[in-house]
């Protein structure tokens, strides 16, 4: 935002250098962009009088003049300005002078033989898009009273302003405003403020609106329609354009320019209807009834004031209506059909309040960001509404000669909000002592100091017991919310560079939480395994689609930027899907890679969606730096030999977990997915990718993905039980190996057996896997052949064949009774 300094002080009793408010800004998180001082724009251009014009000898349309510009002897100046004439008085731009209007340096010159020592110049070359006739700008008709010859051009016209640019953040929409700025640098000074008196509305009327229109302005809370009428259209007052200009708008005519300068003033944007334009749509006398607000038609044309283009709205944009016909772009800007013309002579004043996401939809649709989309975007306190109104039509009826009638309010009753209580206590213990730089001393924070700061920002004050009870002013009340907030406003006021150095009392030392320290024992082991992390965004495209998830419970934003980020993901795999394509077609051997995110799905009958940590991992092709061992060629892993690898983090985490057969999943090949489980509750999955999904994407057809539930994995491995180091001693006995071969049902899941077997109370037993499956006709129709090598081991002494065989014949008959099996011979 661009703040007139001049303007500033005007509202604000300050005599503070340029680079002193700068920097309190700065501090005060407002940062100071750039600061631009107006008046070296047009440092050799002086006030000069014209002492003798005669026509050019050789030249109809040029004049030569003499020139008095306060030097000893006047200057001889060649014109071709056709309302140039003796005894005016006027600017010159001396030789090397600099216009900034059209980037031209003054030289001395000769035109039709007669030399020219400078240049007499119109606004435009002096770089003010000031609404005037065009010509040489004489003095007497802009200002009362005319500096002497030599007077610099910039002390004359006032523009010698300098302009701040500075950075407003978006919780801070109050200071989009000269009087939100004002009220922050009387605040951080001290000085006193000197805001515009302005005389409040009277004749003010309920607007009686239809039941779809009332919906909408619930949602926004605020509409208001005033009446004037009478109006003259002229150039607005000179003052007025220059701090127009000054805060990067182009003056237009008083109306306009009175609109737009109570915009800046108190951050309130207006917009006006012609009156006769209305009139010529419905073909008949106004008529409140017929204005409304309402969602665009789809490609509905609209023709905007500010380009004069026409663009096809959607059905997201909301638009003002009269007789159903679009007037205005909530919030952005009005249709060039009622705007103000040269022939307006009353006109419908409407200020109103927007719902953010409303008007970032218009403008985003039609590409058009205006000074008033930008505060309404940022928000907008209601309690400005009537006050601007009020400011508008005090100096439209001072320089436009309006006559106000009615004002018709549509507004939403709001709860009032409650008072926030700041406690001293919280407040010292949470900010400290502060330092005073000229003696070095270190005091704490008065209450009187406090108070003061906080009824600087226009707080309501409240003394109780434990501190105070703080009503926050209408224009703070979208970001003071929580007594943090206050506490943060005194600190950052005073100075955050003025508080010591304030660490807790007793220091204790961090660390992380078990969680924690188990999830990154996930990440080691599966980068030790082969995988890397990896990182994708949680806003994808509405085409990114987990094949599980129904499209209607997919989470759209409210207010998308783009297309490609406008949902909430409900999965990670798409995107590990498109990085190993990215990967395989840039000549890699293989692509294996996890991640550890979040994504969001809609639970069952309830509106708010659920934050899910899930981690998520894919493994295709081979590994680059395992190809060794293969003389370079690539191996595709097995089913067995990549669930391995997840298998691998679940013992380091001392998690026994089985693998339930998977009969049909929509991304998994049939009949090569498996459902991990711990103590027999789902987690998990991890499978080969489904032929067609492979083909779809020009991936190996033997790839893998898995997905397992963290917050269940990680509740399991922080028990105390695993937490806990276990020790053993080691073994100095060896070891006596025995196999197990059965017949089984083949619908048994061996991680069932497997599981029986580690969970039998068999002291010698120390270990047992799976070494081998078969499938014949021998075996029967719906049966399979299982071996499991078990180890047994005593801790002391080396164990017989009768004491192993005892132990082993245990197991069998444990088996026996758990399952259906027959054991072989």
């Amino acid at each position: 935002m661009r703040v007139s300094l001049q303007w500033l002080k005007e509202l604000v009793d300050c005599d503070q250098s340029v680079a002193d408010i700068s920097q309190q800004l700065s501090l005060a998180g407002f940062e100071v962009d750039n600061i631009e001082d107006l008046a070296t724009l047009t440092k050799n251009t002086v006030v000069g009088f014209v002492l003798q014009q005669n026509p050019h000898p050789t030249a109809d349309k040029l004049n030569v003049c003499w020139v008095d510009i306060g030097e000893e002897v006047p200057v001889q100046i060649v014109c071709g300005a056709p309302n140039i004439r003796e005894g005016i008085h006027v600017p010159v731009a001396k030789i090397g002078a600099i216009l900034p209007g059209v980037s031209f340096t003054v030289t001395g010159s000769q035109l039709r033989g007669i030399v020219s020592n400078g240049m007499i110049c119109s606004l435009k070359e002096l770089g003010k898009k000031i609404v005037k006739d065009e010509g040489i700008v004489i003095l007497e008709d802009l200002i009362d009273q005319v500096p002497i010859p030599g007077t610099l051009i910039s002390l004359a016209l006032g523009m010698n302003d300098v302009i701040l640019d500075l950075a407003i953040t978006a919780n801070r929409p109050d200071s989009l405003s000269i009087i939100g700025i004002a009220r922050e640098v009387a605040a951080l000074t001290g000085a006193e403020l000197r805001l515009p008196i302005t005389t409040p509305l009277s004749q003010l009327q309920d607007l009686e609106v239809s039941e779809k229109m009332n919906r909408i302005i619930a949602h926004s809370s605020y509409y208001t329609l005033t009446e004037i009428s009478g109006l003259k259209i002229s150039a607005s007052p000179l003052w007025i354009q220059y701090r127009l200009e000054n805060a990067g708008i182009q003056p237009v005519n008083n109306i306009v320019d009175i609109l737009n300068y109570v915009m800046i003033e108190q951050g309130q944007p207006m917009c006006a209807f012609d009156q006769d334009a209305l009139r010529k749509i419905s073909e008949s006398d106004l008529n409140l009834a017929s204005l409304g607000l309402r969602r665009s038609y789809i490609k509905e044309n609209f023709t905007y004031s500010d380009k004069d283009e026409t663009v096809q709205l959607s059905s997201e944009c909301l638009v003002i209506t009269y007789e159903d016909y679009p007037i205005g772009l909530a919030g952005v800007t009005g249709s060039t059909l009622t705007s103000v013309n040269r022939t307006t002579s009353s006109i419908w004043l409407e200020a109103a309040i927007y719902a953010p996401q409303d008007v970032r939809i218009n403008s985003r649709y039609v590409g058009l960001r205006t000074e008033s989309s930008s505060r309404f975007e940022k928000g907008v306190a209601r309690e400005l509404t009537l006050k601007a109104v009020a400011r508008a039509v005090a100096l439209l009826e001072q320089f436009a000669s309006g006559v106000k009638g009615k004002t018709w309010i549509c507004q939403e009753t709001l709860s009032q909000t409650k008072p926030i209580t700041l406690r001293s206590n919280t407040l010292q213990k949470l900010l400290g002592p502060i330092q005073i730089k000229n003696n070095n001393s270190i005091i704490r924070l008065t209450n009187k100091c406090i108070e003061k700061i906080l009824s600087a920002l226009d707080c309501k004050l409240e003394i109780t017991n434990q501190g105070w009870n703080v009503q926050v002013p209408p224009t703070r009340q979208l970001d003071l919310l929580r007594e943090i907030d206050l506490i943060e406003e005194v600190a950052r006021l005073i100075g955050f560079d003025n508080f010591t150095s304030h660490l807790p009392d007793p220091i204790t030392p961090g660390g992380l939480s078990n969680r924690q320290k188990i999830e990154r024992e996930i990440r080691t082991f599966l980068t030790n395994a082969g995988l890397q992390e990896m990182v994708s965004f949680s806003l994808v495209a509405s085409t990114h689609s987990d094949a599980n998830t129904n499209p209607e419970d997919r989470i759209p934003l409210a207010n998308p930027l783009l297309s490609e980020t406008s949902h909430l993901r409900e999965s990670l795999w798409p995107e590990h899907i498109k990085a190993a394509r990215r990967n395989l077609q840039a000549s890699q051997v293989g692509y294996w890679a996890f991640e550890i995110g979040h994504v969001f799905r809609l639970r069952p009958n309830e509106k708010t969606p659920e934050q899910l940590a899930i981690l998520s991992g894919i493994i295709s092709g081979k590994q680059r730096a395992s190809s060794w061992d293969t003389s370079g060629k690539v191996c595709n892993l097995n089913f067995y030999e990549a669930i391995s690898i997840v298998e691998s983090m679940f013992i380091g985490l001392k998690i026994m977990t089985t693998n339930l057969p998977i009969t049909k999943h929509p991304l998994l090949h049939p009949g090569r997915g498996a459902e991990i489980a711990i103590d027999k509750y789902p987690v998990g999955w991890f499978g080969q990718i489904h032929p067609q999904l492979a083909e779809q994407n020009d991936l190996p057809e033997i790839s893998y993905l898995f997905e397992l539930r963290l917050e269940e994995l990680l509740s399991v491995a922080t028990q105390e039980t695993k937490l806990r180091p276990l020790f053993k001693t080691f073994a100095t006995a060896p070891a006596s190996d025995r196999d197990l071969s059965m017949i089984v049902p083949s619908g048994l899941p061996s991680g069932d057996l497997l599981q029986a077997i580690l969970k039998a109370d068999i002291p010698l037993l120390e270990n047992a896997q799976l070494i081998d499956r078969f499938d014949g006709e021998q075996m029967g129709e719906g049966k399979c052949s299982l071996t499991f090598r078990l180890r047994y081991r005593g801790m002391k002494e080396t164990l017989t064949d009768k004491e192993v065989n005892l132990v082993h014949e245990e197991l069998k008959n444990n088996l026996k009774k758990q399952f259906p099996i027959v054991l072989r011979v």
